[in-house]
């Protein structure tokens, strides 16, 4: 198959795909989410970003790897 051929059935491919609207923006989400944590973090002491920490690891369920 020549390169032409490969040109224009990659040109229809793209001709041919739909747009997906977004349901979810997880970039956004975790942009707000570090905002928000910074800000919380910004106002305390390195003593209670320890003990904030401590805390949130008992209550938080969801493992990163999941």
């Amino acid at each position: 198959m020549g390169t032409d051929k490969l040109r224009y059935v990659h040109r229809e491919n793209l001709k041919n795909m739909k747009t997906n609207e977004k349901q979810f923006d997880a970039v956004k989400f975790m942009r707000q989410q570090r905002d928000k944590l910074s800000d919380k973090l910004s106002k305390m002491t390195k003593t209670e970003i320890i003990e904030y920490f401590k805390r949130r690891k008992g209550e938080t369920t969801i493992k990163p790897c999941a």
